[in-house]
């Protein structure tokens, strides 16, 4: 297997010697040098070429044996790179971006070494910045194919386009298409793919929320690149104003955000004003049944008017004054609930109400409209109570003083016998 690590070393302790074509060198050494031999022997075993010719001394030696004598006076030969792309040896940055095709979709090798440059990278190290940079740039690649919609591969292979779609239901599908290709100016710039990583389709199951996350990025990327015409002038674009299109991003998913928090805001505060304008409409309606006792209530003031002696009447005064009691008793259990009730739509809206300077006008307008009915229908209830727990006891109050009007003579009688009573009962408690 070839290797373009193995063939940087013996190019490297051969003393880099310059390339006649882009393809081939020629090595001359005119005295004898302990390196060459070894070099040599690490240029076969990196199986990036071929030698045309190999002289020692004059002498042409077989290049399928290469076999180096222990002391030699001159060393010469002729190296030429393999054609076939098994060994990722290049020129210079520039052949390597003209043909190594596999960049274009966003896979650099492994082992790369760049001869004029002496640049080689070696798995996951890549010590020249350039190299770094062109990595970074093949991650997005590699993440844009992911998030694209489709890829259109035209002309044998040779053109790589990634399709992106952002459905606008109100002006149809917007389409864009993007054509990686990497020259020299690119190279000078690095691209942070960290935040694409987090949307890839294999973390669907991590985030429940990436199919819309992947959604705003399309139409973020369809509306950062809609002024170029050209597909690969909008990837150009895209890697040297990406700092500028991540804002665009994360504006744009801020908005959704907010907008789903926002409605999801609204969603919360309908549902507890419905909740508590429920509960208040139950504590009226079990109210309502219960007043109607009041004037039912007054009706029995005729019967006591009616009353043949003192002892029918005191009955039915007992009955009522009974009857206001519980009435009574009842507005005031009412009235608890009502407490509770008050208490529960504080805590429902104080949430709200200390966020509400961050909310949308409308949202706020909203709030203060359901706070402030809320509070108005709390108002007319709490005083409608009061008023009904003072009205429960009139019926009692007034079979009073009716009975007390009619047999006033009686009960004045009853009294001074029973105040005569008392005072012979505590008279002889002291005698004894």
């Amino acid at each position: 297997m070839a290797s373009s690590v193995r063939f940087a070393k013996a190019y490297r302790a051969l003393g880099k010697p310059k390339l006649q074509t882009k393809s081939s060198f020629c090595f001359l050494a005119e005295q004898f040098n302990a390196e060459v031999g070894p070099a040599v022997l690490e240029l076969v075993a990196s199986q990036t070429g071929r030698f045309d010719e190999i002289l020692i001394d004059g002498k042409e030696i077989d290049a399928a044996t290469i076999e180096i004598p222990d002391v030699w006076s001159k060393f010469e030969f002729t190296y030429k790179l393999s054609s076939t792309g098994e060994a990722d040896v290049y020129q210079g940055f520039q052949q390597l971006l003209i043909e190594c095709k596999a960049i274009a979709r966003g896979k650099l090798p492994k082992e790369i070494y760049l001869i004029d440059e002496d640049v080689c990278s070696q798995g996951e190290e890549f010590l020249d910045s350039r190299l770094r940079n062109l990595n970074s740039i093949c991650q997005l690649i590699v993440c844009l194919a992911d998030l694209a919609h489709y890829h259109d591969e035209k002309l044998r292979g040779e053109e790589y386009k990634l399709i992106f779609v952002e459905d606008d239901g109100a002006k149809g599908a917007k389409t864009i298409a993007l054509q990686p290709s990497i020259d020299l100016e690119l190279l000078k710039y690095s691209v942070n793919s960290d935040l694409l990583t987090t949307l890839l389709e294999s973390n669907f199951d991590k985030n429940p929320h990436l199919v819309k996350e992947r959604s705003i990025f399309r139409a973020s990327l369809v509306e950062f690149s809609k002024d170029s015409a050209d597909a690969r002038e909008r990837f150009k674009f895209l890697v040297l104003r990406w700092d500028e299109f991540l804002r665009l991003y994360n504006n744009n998913l801020d908005t959704y955000l907010s907008g789903f928090s926002f409605h999801k805001a609204k969603q919360e505060v309908g549902s507890a004003e419905l909740s508590i304008a429920d509960q208040l409409s139950k504590l009226i309606s079990d109210i309502s049944g219960k007043v109607l006792s009041i004037p039912i209530s007054l009706v029995i003031l005729i019967a006591i008017a009616k009353a043949e002696n003192v002892f029918e009447s005191t009955i039915l005064v007992l009955g009522v004054t009974l009857t206001s009691f519980i009435m009574a008793e009842t507005i005031a259990a009412q009235r608890l609930q009502y407490k509770r009730i008050c208490h529960s739509r504080m805590l429902l809206f104080s949430s709200h109400e200390k966020k509400i300077e961050i909310y949308p006008e409308d949202l706020r307008v909203y709030l203060r409209s359901a706070i402030r009915g809320l509070k108005k229908n709390e108002g007319v209830l709490g005083r409608s109570l009061w008023a009904l727990r003072f009205l429960a006891w009139i019926p009692a109050i007034a079979a009073v003083s009716l009975h007390s009007f009619i047999y006033i003579n009686e009960l004045d009688a009853s009294w001074r016998n029973i105040m005569v009573a008392a005072q012979e009962l505590f008279g002889r408690t002291f005698c004894l």
